[in-house]
């Protein structure tokens, strides 16, 4: 699978998963999966593949836990064996009031 592909794979597949909002940019160095004509901002194929996503729901660890599952069933289909991090870069505020509310 092509670079950008695998990139875009996992992109759709985290932002799929129930409480991620959006994937994050970092707060320092935009990580990102470059590759000619464009960029995928939030995935950094690197070992380990780095995940950066915005959350929008509380707890996070649960939301973490299921980010990664995602993004290793697209790296295990793509034959691609290689460990995950989780980065949450940002909650969204409303996430914290429903929580703070229950």
């Amino acid at each position: 699978m092509r670079r950008e592909d695998l990139a875009h794979a996992l992109a759709t597949a985290v932002t799929d998963v129930p409480g991620v909002a959006a994937l994050g940019a970092g707060t320092g160095i935009e990580p990102a999966t470059y590759f000619p004509g464009g960029k995928v901002v939030g995935i950094r194929l690197s070992d380990p593949v780095e995940v950066h996503i915005v959350a929008d729901e509380v707890p996070l660890p649960p939301v973490a836990v299921r980010v990664g599952a995602a993004a290793h069933a697209v790296l295990a289909g793509a034959g691609e064996d290689r460990a995950v991090q989780v980065i949450i870069d940002d909650v969204v505020a409303a996430a914290l009031e429903r929580r703070h509310r229950s």
